[in-house]
């Protein structure tokens, strides 16, 4: 009986719980990983907006409404077009924010001319301008929008796109689409006219192979060789006064003609190694290096 309540008490290998440290600890790991991970998405969406964003930058000065509509509608028509431009990563301007700028600056709101184009860039800080014109008539809209470009040392007075769009009969929100649109056919324009991307320049061509070194190696080799060989053949017949002397110009000659041998090998192997693009094994590469 004893035996069977120790096995009764004793934990079953395959359900095992994890102490309480244990899944604690696991607890307290599950928010910090997720709160990493959303600063990681929070950084790089930052990241791609503010390359986005450093493309274009577009002011409003001029959203001018024919027609007397209620200005809740001219809010949804300015609201719809400004969203038309930001939704695309630009930096827009609004015409409030514009007419903030401007206020000490009153001859810049209406001109159209380069000099007023090219002031209204440096003070705003921004590469195009767009004045909007919306004849609204009952429920029909015609709209009309003007690109200016500020860039250059003297902007062109005239635009540089002008896009319209026309809605007949259409509800309010339709009107807003309407503007959407009208945005990005102007947005089109602004992309068409950015500056081509520089092509990448070709690698620079490899540097000529450095032969000229194991050329002359192989040449002072082949005139070792030679001089060794005409050491050998001054030797005269070995009498008992001159056998002395000609064992001394047989060992000059033979090294002569060793040494002139391994390095006409060598610098010719170097050179044929070189001369197609190769490089030769370390040792001799060392020691033909100049």
């Amino acid at each position: 009986m004893a035996a069977m309540r120790q096995l009764s008490r004793a934990p079953s290998k395959g359900s095992r719980t994890l102490p309480r440290w244990c899944a604690a600890s696991r607890a307290r790991r599950l928010p910090t990983a997720l709160a990493a991970a959303a600063l990681g998405l929070i950084a790089l969406t930052t990241t791609s907006a503010r390359a986005a964003t450093a493309r274009i930058r577009v002011a409003i000065p001029e959203f001018q409404l024919e027609g007397s509509p209620p200005p809740a509608l001219g809010i949804q028509l300015q609201d719809g077009f400004v969203l038309g431009w930001v939704r695309a990563g630009a930096q827009v301007l609004d015409p409030t924010d514009t007419a903030k700028k401007l206020e000490g600056h009153p001859e810049l709101q209406r001109c159209d001319a380069s000099p007023c184009l090219k002031a209204i860039g440096q003070l705003l800080d921004v590469g195009y301008i767009v004045r909007v014109k919306v004849d609204v008539a009952g429920n029909s809209y015609k709209s009309v929008a003007r690109l200016f470009s500020t860039e250059g040392a003297a902007p062109a007075a005239l635009p540089i796109a002008t896009e319209s769009k026309t809605c007949d009969v259409c509800t309010v929100a339709e009107a807003r689409a309407v503007m959407l649109r009208l945005a990005d056919g102007l947005r089109s324009h602004v992309e068409d006219n950015a500056p081509p991307i520089a092509p990448t320049p070709p690698p620079a061509p490899p540097p000529p192979p450095r032969i000229i070194g194991p050329v002359l190696v192989a040449m002072a080799g082949a005139l070792a060789i030679g001089a060794g060989f005409a050491v050998l053949a001054t030797n005269g017949s070995c009498t008992s006064t001159a056998c002395d002397e000609n064992r001394t110009r047989s060992a000059a000659g033979g090294i002569l003609i060793g040494a002139g041998a391994a390095l006409t090998i060598g610098g010719t192997y170097v050179t044929i190694v070189r001369s197609r693009g190769g490089d030769p094994v370390t040792g001799v590469a060392l020691a033909f290096r100049w």
